[in-house]
């Protein structure tokens, strides 16, 4: 980088702030503006302005400069050479520091050609003409700083006794536009890559290229090519390329002396030490945007005014983001023309747009703008203050900068004290301050300014005799968006577990700033149903699961956020015995016989129970030992009842850690229906070992106990009777054949307060039960098949919970290509299910005259054909032949005699009383009612009994209600789109394939 720095020693006095609150009279172009200022060098002032207009929020940086020799501006540009010089502001300045100069501020400059980093017009250095203005504006600063601003129009020529060349351009890249002239401030090569003609010249002694300057120079050679070569630094080359017209060419005889010469006619330029181009934004104190890049578009800008009186105005504008959207070249010029300048050219924009500023106290300049690309541009030229005057390190200024310039009334911000010296350089920051609050409009605590309750701006003053400064803040009700933060972090959703709490804070903004907030300043409120929230932003979760919107607003503003109330985990429960397919390993005393039971009519959750049978009239009392378990942290038993025959009451039998019995009577007796008892776990008791009962009325030969779902828990007893919610995302699943498939959704118990427990998820895929398959993740229920072969497949999953209630869900999955075993379904909407219940063998079909195999789907189905149908889906035995009570028997087909007697056996197929003899009547069609009251029978216990709400419930006949509310809530059928259920009506073979499938 190449610049020069004039120095002069000036004490610096200045008060170091002043700000203002500008209205849209004050500040045209902005409305709702805050503009604050402070002094940052001899006759330098950084001014902030943040406003609005048409196009969004707007932030400008803008240096005032008053000429003096105290502070000077230079140009610099990257390299020794302008081919390729380009920099970033940041390293511009760190170069300068390193070679000793004391950067206050300064912006990017003139436009340039990105490809090669040459500026398009103006460039003067240390006096130096560095490359030619090409007729665009420009600004030069003189030693004193003055200021020059306007349209240089130089003209060079090249003269000898063949001739003279005008010469359009110096150290530009060359094209056809005229003759060029390089040296070897354009570069060391020439980088021609064109056909053209050159003479190279060599300096006859070391006399610099200035404004109204010449140069002597000598011819030491010429030729014509496209090849780019060397220029050495004494040398130059003048040059043209093929097709340019220049009438003034003159062909130079190697050995001839010619001289340079530049003249211009404002005598100003002469006395130039830095310069940069620009395009023209004001003459005469009109904006005029012609010829400017993109001037009716809406970017950062970067631009340089003159006021009347001499005042340099440099002046950035962010773009291209929320907190500044960027202006257009005409809103660009009126701005600078309400900070009073009469002329000004426009710099360089958007990417390339920066400004950089070394802070009272700080040590170093550093950007203080934002880059609209989102990280600094590397740019061909930079205009810089540089500040001459010594520091001396006293402590002169206090320099107060808070965390936030705008405050919410009520809000408190913290803010930071520094000390600078007289040159506004590093000072020891200044101790045992006292501060002052304009308009009693805050306090201050320390380093923390808490602002009143009325608005306007706030100058806090700081002062301990010696040291002095004082900042501004905007105390202001205008809030523009809102944000929610929880430990600093932006959040737009929460998802907390029932009962848990989260502090959240609203932070406001305005302008696209973010402001000091306090929580009770805003209004906070939740949807029905998730929780509280206080003034203080603090949210508490209700107890069930629940989701909703959390708001906070400041006026009409307002920002929600979505909360999910999910889960706390299920208690600590352990079931001792459910009897699903055995006595679970329970003994009795003398006189008691026990079996596992699985008749319908028997059980009360699940598929079995256990029957403790014995002779009223002989036992009076006895003891049903348990599987032994742990209850030392658990607090509550809750088990399943029903007694016939003598009356009993029920006591659960304990022992603590010496063996010694402990007792807790259970909360009722058993009678003929079942019911749910508990008991609460003695102080002291380690293991539960049993239940006692004892007789407490009449008593009966033929009596029994039926036990059923035994459970133990930690924080509550397990009566709830709701079943548990599940619901999967997707009902109708594909994938490839031989792939598995995964079903997922959500599953929860006790009305929605905690997740189903994994193990109590059980799963078929057609039909057979698969182990392991359900995981749970908080309330995210996830179900993985095996590898499905080609075709269609039923996933069925039964959920329960603790107290044994339990839904059941079913999903479709069609695996490849689903074809059909059937002439007949190929096309029909049960062909899938009709091939699957093929494949298991619980269906088959019928040959046609045509070899061709016949589902028959929409035929009704008969009872004996279901009888077989249901007896190979349940595995039962069908090997018996022999003869039947049933009067018709004989008209049973011989196909369907063993199922039929296998049915009627197990309790779920019964036949019709009439004039004293029971028929099965094996070919009757079988009625909706009579599918469902089979099913129902085959069923686990602890479905909930749907609320039937079809227009036809009322001809639902009183023996199949149970069952067909059983059927309905676990989703084994349902209704027609009329809102009918027509149980009288008869079921066709197809409709018992589906819901066989989903069985």
């Amino acid at each position: 980088m190449k610049h020069l720095a004039k120095l002069s020693c000036r004490l610096l006095a200045a008060s170091l702030a002043a700000v203002q609150l500008l209205t849209a009279a004050a500040g045209a172009a902005f409305t709702n503006a805050f503009t604050y200022s402070y002094p940052v060098g001899e006759g330098l002032t950084y001014t902030r302005t943040e406003g609005k207009n048409s196009a969004g929020n707007q932030t400008a940086n803008i240096l005032s400069y008053q000429p003096n020799t105290g502070v000077t501006p230079i140009m610099v540009y990257a390299d020794e050479q302008l081919y390729g010089s380009q920099a970033t502001i940041t390293n511009a300045v760190n170069y300068l520091e390193s070679q000793g100069m004391r950067v206050i501020g300064g912006t990017n400059a003139d436009f340039f050609v990105m490809s090669s980093g040459i500026p398009i017009g103006l460039v003067i250095d240390e006096g130096e003409l560095i490359s030619s203005d090409a007729w665009q504006y420009a600004v030069g600063f003189k030693a004193d700083g003055t200021a020059v601003m306007g349209r240089p129009t130089m003209s060079m020529s090249v003269s000898g006794t063949s001739g003279t060349v005008s010469v359009s351009y110096f150290n530009k890249t060359r094209t056809t536009a005229g003759a060029y002239l390089l040296d070897y401030n354009y570069d060391d090569a020439t980088h021609f890559s064109a056909n053209g003609t050159y003479i190279v010249l060599e300096r006859v002694d070391s006399t610099p290229v200035t404004v109204n300057g010449s140069v002597k120079l000598r011819v030491v050679s010429k030729g014509t090519g496209n090849s780019s070569f060397a220029i050495a630094e004494n040398q130059m080359v003048l040059t043209k390329s093929d097709g340019a017209n220049v009438a003034s060419w003159t062909d130079f005889q190697v050995g001839e002396e010619v001289t340079l010469s530049i003249y211009a006619s404002d005598s100003n330029w002469a006395d130039v030490e830095y310069a940069v181009g620009g395009k023209l934004l004001i003459d005469n104190s009109t904006v005029t945007t012609s010829g400017i890049d993109g001037a009716s578009s809406t970017r950062a800008r970067s631009a340089i005014g003159v006021k009347a009186d001499g005042t340099v105005v440099l002046y950035e504008i962010d773009g291209n983001q929320s907190s500044s959207a960027g202006l257009t070249a005409a809103q660009l010029g009126q701005e600078l023309l309400e900070l009073g300048c009469v002329r000004a050219i426009c710099l360089d924009g958007g990417g390339s747009s920066a400004m950089a500023l070394r802070k009272p106290g700080e040590s170093t300049a550093s950007l203080i703008s934002s880059p609209s690309d989102g990280s600094q541009r590397a740019c061909a030229n930079y205009i810089f203050f540089i500040n001459n005057v010594a520091s001396d390190g006293v402590t002169t200024y206090a320099f107060l900068t808070p965390s936030y310039r705008y405050v919410m009334p009520g809000a408190s911000t913290w803010f930071s004290v520094k000390g600078a010296d007289a040159s506004y350089g590093p000072a020891a920051d200044p101790a045992d301050l006292t501060y002052t609050v304009s308009n009693d409009l805050g306090t201050v605590n320390g380093q923390t300014f808490t602002a009143g309750m009325t608005t306007g701006t706030a100058t806090i003053t700081a002062s301990n005799g010696s040291a002095s400064g004082s900042m501004q803040v905007c105390i202001t009700g205008d809030i523009q968006s809102i944000s929610l933060q929880s430990g600093g972090e932006d959040i737009s959703s929460v998802s907390l577990d029932p009962g848990e709490s989260i502090d959240l804070d609203g932070i406001a903004y305005h302008l696209g700033q973010k402001m000091a907030s306090v929580d009770t300043s805003f209004t906070w409120q939740v949807s029905d149903g998730i929780g509280t929230v206080d003034e203080n932003g603090v949210f508490t979760a209700g107890e069930n699961m629940a989701s909703g919107t959390l708001t906070c607003s400041y006026g009409s503003v307002s920002k929600s956020l979505s909360v999910n109330v999910g889960m706390g985990d299920p208690q600590d429960a352990e079931t001792v015995a459910g009897f699903e397919s055995s006595t679970d390993g329970c003994t009795a005393t003398t006189g008691v016989t026990l079996s596992h039971v699985t008749d319908y009519t028997e059980v009360a959750r699940g598929t079995g129970s256990l029957q403790a049978a014995y002779d009223g009239t002989q036992v009076s009392a006895a003891t049903i030992s348990l599987p032994q378990t742990d209850v030392s942290d658990t607090n509550y038993l809750t088990l399943w009842a029903r007694g016939t025959g003598t009356q009993v009451t029920l006591t659960a039998v304990f022992a603590d850690a010496e063996g010694n019995e402990l007792t807790a009577s259970l909360s009722a007796a058993a009678t003929d229906s079942w019911r749910q008892l508990t008991a609460v776990v003695p102080d002291g008791a380690v293991y539960l070992t049993g239940v006692r009962f004892n007789r407490s009325g009449t008593d009966a030969a033929n009596s029994a106990l039926y036990l059923d779902q035994i459970v133990v828990s930690a924080d509550h007893v397990v009566t709830n009777t709701d079943a548990p919610a599940v619901s999967l995302n997707s009902t109708a699943l594909t994938v490839s054949a031989g792939a598995s498939a995964t079903v997922t959704g959500t599953a929860t118990m006790e009305n929605g307060k905690y997740p189903a427990r994994a193990e109590n998820i059980s799963v078929k895929v057609d039909g057979k039960s698969v182990s392991g398959a359900a995981s749970m993740s908080g309330s995210t229920m996830t179900v993985t098949t095996g590898a499905l072969s080609a075709g269609t497949h039923c996933v069925t999953i039964d959920v329960s919970d603790d107290a044994g209630n339990r839904t059941r869900v079913t999903a479709t999955v069609t695996a490849g290509s689903a074809g059909s075993v059937f002439a007949d379904t190929a096309n029909h909407w049960s062909g899938g299910y009709a091939s699957l219940l093929y494949a298991n063998g619980i269906m088959q079909g019928e040959t046609g005259s045509d070899g061709s195999s016949y589902f028959n789907p929409d035929r009704n189905l008969t009872r004996q054909e279901f009888a077989v149908t249901i007896a190979r889906l349940l595995g039962l035995d069908t090997s018996y032949t022999g003869k039947m009570d049933f009067a018709d028997d004989n008209n049973i087909a011989s196909w369907a005699h063993g199922a039929v007697y296998a049915v009627s056996q197990a309790g779920i197929m019964q036949g019709s009383s009439s004039g004293g003899s029971l028929y099965f009547e094996p070919n009757a069609e079988m009625t909706r009612a009579e599918v469902m009251t089979v099913i129902g029978r085959c069923l686990p216990r602890g479905y909930a009994s749907a609320s039937l709400s079809y227009s036809d419930a009322s001809s639902i006949p009183s023996w199949a209600r149970d069952q067909v509310q059983i059927c309905v809530s676990a989703g084994i059928i349902s209704g027609y789109e009329d809102n009918t259920l027509r149980p009288l009506g008869n079921i066709t073979r197809g409709e018992i394939a589906k819901i066989l499938a989903m069985f």
